[in-house]
């Protein structure tokens, strides 16, 4: 059993933040009938991931992931990997 939240009074003894964290996952996927594939859901992970951290940084997730496409180069050749 870990018992940080003893010794350290500024750690929660639940998990009540972690769970808040995944759960606007959880309904898009319940919403949308699951993920179809591993790839889609390897791609809703990741995407989940960024917009989580930008967000928890203060950032706008969508005007940020806008600027930064914007500042590809034009021309440029797709990954393979799409």
């Amino acid at each position: 059993m870990r018992t940080t939240c003893l010794d350290q009074p500024d750690v929660p003894s639940d998990n009540n933040t972690a769970a808040r964290g995944i759960r606007p996952a959880v309904i898009i996927r319940k919403n949308s009938y699951g993920n179809r594939s591993e790839r889609g859901a390897d791609c809703q992970s990741a995407l989940r991931s960024v917009f989580r951290t930008l967000k928890q940084r203060g950032h706008d997730p969508i005007r940020t992931i806008v600027r930064c496409l914007g500042n590809l180069p034009e021309n440029r050749p797709a990954s393979p990997s799409f």
